[in-house]
């Protein structure tokens, strides 16, 4: 979709070095698309990574990719593959590399750092707020009945965003931490809180396909969307043959995705379980 600012930052490793490409957040950028799978438990399948003009002596020694795709000022996803091989789709002058995995973690925390002192006693919302702001998040949502929680021992980070949540979230069990767009949420915890989410798809680029209980959607890419989210979308009624009406939700149980930077290509497809209403 052209009115997104596609970002996409690649970063390699090779076992003598580290080099990076990051996608320029105005201007002319890079051609980089990435594609993928994702199902339960954060694993992405089928994890490719194509590349137009780069060169590097070490191209062949490439045992690691991290990207960063999403969009400008948006929250995006981090997935870390182990690199299975990598092969040269067209030769040049526009030269296209082929990186491809044998297993990737998908990770929507933004590999954003933090170095974050906290003295025995410190609130609740003084630690989401140092979080947020390393973030370049928007103020994070609180609910009120938790604001004022304080915390008894010490809270010290130096290092990821995403470990400084995991701490706060041990010393705290009581409450969940989610990011939500580009903002962070907190809500005591509750059953079935950690896994699920519930996202609004407005735009739909094809028609909803359907068999059975079974919906299969195509939208552009939402880089927070995981299996075992809840997703409302727009369709017609239909019915089954009991008379049962199929609602425009359900719940996600699979993610395959396809985004690149300088062209429309921009999708993914979900496919899930359908609620029921009326039955």
């Amino acid at each position: 979709m052209s009115q997104f600012n596609k970002i996409i930052d690649l970063k390699f490793k090779t076992d003598t070095e580290e080099f990076e490409i990051k996608t320029p957040r105005h201007g002319v950028k890079p051609q980089i698309k990435v594609s993928g799978n994702i199902t339960a438990g954060g694993f992405c399948s089928n994890f490719e990574v194509e590349v137009t003009n780069l060169y590097t002596n070490d191209i062949k020694n490439i045992s690691e990719i991290t990207v960063q795709a999403g969009y400008e000022d948006e929250l995006s996803a981090g997935i870390t593959g182990k690199v299975q091989f990598v092969y040269t789709a067209s030769p040049g002058p526009d030269m296209v590399t082929v990186i491809c995995c044998t297993s990737a973690n998908y990770d929507s925390w933004i590999n954003a750092t933090i170095n974050m002192k906290l003295k025995a006693g410190f609130s609740l919302t003084e630690a989401i707020t140092q979080i947020s702001n390393a973030l370049n998040f928007e103020p994070a949502f609180i609910v009120p009945s938790i604001a004022n929680k304080v915390c008894a021992a010490p809270l010290e980070v130096n290092g990821k965003c995403s470990e400084a949540i995991k701490q706060l979230k041990n010393a705290s069990p009581d409450v969940s931490i989610f990011p939500n767009g580009n903002k962070l949420v907190v809500f005591p915890t509750r059953e079935n809180y950690e896994t699920i989410m519930e996202y609004e798809l407005p735009l739909l680029t094809q028609a909803p396909q359907f068999s059975g209980g079974i919906a299969s959607i195509v939208a552009p890419w939402n880089p927070m969307i995981k299996p075992g989210d809840i997703v409302k979308f727009p369709t017609q009624f239909y019915s089954r043959e009991n008379g049962a009406m199929l609602g425009s939700s359900m719940t996600v149980t699979s993610v395959q995705f396809s985004f690149a930077t300088n062209t429309d290509e921009n999708d993914m497809t979900l496919t899930g379980t359908l609620s029921v209403q009326g039955a």
